[in-house]
């Protein structure tokens, strides 16, 4: 162990300099390669390099010989062996190897097995959501059920149920979810082309407050963005089944998400707001920017991206696979930046700290986008061999999860663009291609996955916790 360390030590000394130097040592006069035996390296390198000591080069020497003749060096050594300079090299790509497969294993982070959450859904899961107030989750299931979730051992505190007063109980269709945390409320869209805002303050129960009705097309997903240092303004972010993507400006959510006096009530008092009227300007408190990126393809998953005013959306269309919709300056006019891949992206994330987009390809690759740069994606990682469905970031960490049809789960590293972690055979089979959604809520490091009406736990050992808040 002490030989190695002090090799180690001089290695970590050299630079690519006195790389060159030790280069030229294994030159004759005439510029021929040649071998160097103990005595001659040692006299030769130790001057020459200017770093470590006699010691260190014959510790090196000893080490490029065994790495040469395939063994480790525990006997002294015959004084006629020499080495060359394919030799040494060989010996320190072995070392970088080393290195490389020891940095990796340090990082490989260390999961329980999962567990099965017991569950009250009966349909598939839509949403999983983190509320920061109180610490709990919340999810919601395509029949609209809401189960209130303990954050400590996910045990289910509360459970309602949605109502639609256009839609029957059995026809009724929610499509996704998103929290409203600077308001406290919740956003629920529907397959009737409607949003409805809860109040969740002083109660369990929901109360509706508003219902945002007239869009033309199938909502299919929202995303709320709300700006850390003003939280008066504000965006919610729809995309739906024909291609479209609007964004919901908000400029006094704190006082009022729209303006009640020209609104009218339904027969559960909630204040109806006509889509029309947003969009011809009506409401002083909120505007729409809406743009056709999309063409006819469902828009699978939207995220406003609140540093550059934009707004990214993908699909299963090849041709418009990642759509970017930029705002220009003072004005309601977008101008789209569009993305194409082989087959399709089934959804996406995005880092705020690298400003990088990860889209979940029907192709099997995960593709890693810079919003800014428009002709290729900056990184592809492989290894999934089926249509990859859910990605997710870690924001705290240059990692990113995904998910594939045939239920593998892999963690990767972005920096080094490996796989550090692959989960296979632990999901459950079913007989119907399941609705997989993942959520992770980083700071107690649990990984949330759905299948369908099941819930499945992914949390880190308290090692690998401890480590990660050092």
């Amino acid at each position: 162990m002490g030989t190695r360390m002090e090799v180690m030590q001089l290695e970590s000394r050299m630079d690519t300099e006195d790389y060159r130097k030790l280069q030229g040592l294994f030159k004759d006069p005439s510029g021929a390669a040649c071998s160097l035996s103990r005595a001659e390296f040692i006299g030769l390198a130790w001057p020459s390099v200017g770093r470590g000591s006699r010691q260190q080069y014959s510790l090196l020497f000893d080490s490029v010989v065994a790495c040469q003749e395939g063994h480790r060096c525990t006997h002294p050594l015959k004084e006629d062996v020499c080495i060359t300079w394919g030799g040494l090299c060989s010996f320190l790509l072995l070392q970088l190897s080393d290195k490389i497969k020891n940095s990796r294993i340090r990082s490989i982070p260390s999961w329980k097995p999962p567990q099965e959450v017991p569950c009250p859904h009966r349909d598939p899961v839509q949403k999983v959501l983190h509320l920061q107030t109180s610490g709990q989750y919340l999810t919601v299931s395509k029949g609209g059920t809401v189960v209130l979730w303990d954050g400590e051992n996910m045990s289910p505190l509360h459970t309602q149920q949605l109502q639609n007063s256009r839609v029957a109980p059995k026809d009724l269709w929610v499509t996704d979810v998103v929290v409203l945390s600077n308001i406290n409320k919740v956003a629920v869209s529907f397959t009737s082309k409607e949003v409805y805002f809860y109040d969740m303050l002083a109660q369990r129960d929901f109360s509706c407050q508003y219902k945002l009705q007239g869009l033309k097309f199938t909502l299919w997903c929202l995303d709320y963005w709300a700006e850390p240092s003003q939280t008066d303004r504000a965006v919610l972010t729809i995309g739906d089944i024909g291609g479209q993507v609007s964004a919901l400006y908000f400029t006094s959510a704190n006082i009022s998400l729209f303006e009640r006096l020209s609104l009218r009530k339904d027969s559960d008092s909630a204040f109806v707001i006509l889509w029309d009227e947003l969009r011809r300007g009506r409401h002083r408190s909120c505007y729409t920017v809406t743009h056709q990126g999309h063409m006819s393809a469902w828009v699978r998953k939207v995220r406003y991206l609140g540093s550059m005013d934009a707004f990214a959306s993908c699909s299963s269309c090849p041709q418009s696979s990642l759509v970017i919709g930029w705002r220009e300056e003072d004005s309601r006019n977008v101008r789209l930046t569009t993305f194409a891949t082989k087959r399709g992206v089934w959804d996406m994330d995005h880092h705020c700290g690298l400003n990088l987009i990860a889209t979940a390809g029907l192709d099997h690759r995960v593709l890693l986008w810079n919003p800014c740069v428009m002709s290729e994606p900056v990184c592809l990682l492989r290894g999934h061999t089926n249509p990859i469905t859910a990605v997710c970031f870690i924001q705290s960490k240059q990692e990113l999860f995904s998910y594939s049809k045939d239920k593998v789960l892999c963690l990767w590293d972005l920096s080094r663009q490996l796989c550090l972690y692959r989960l296979t055979t632990v999901f459950p089979k079913m007989q119907e291609e399941p609705n997989t959604l993942l959520f992770l809520q980083e700071e107690q490091q649990r990984l949330l996955l759905s299948f369908n009406s099941m819930l499945f736990l992914l949390e880190a050992t308290r090692q690998e916790r401890n480590s990660s808040d050092m």
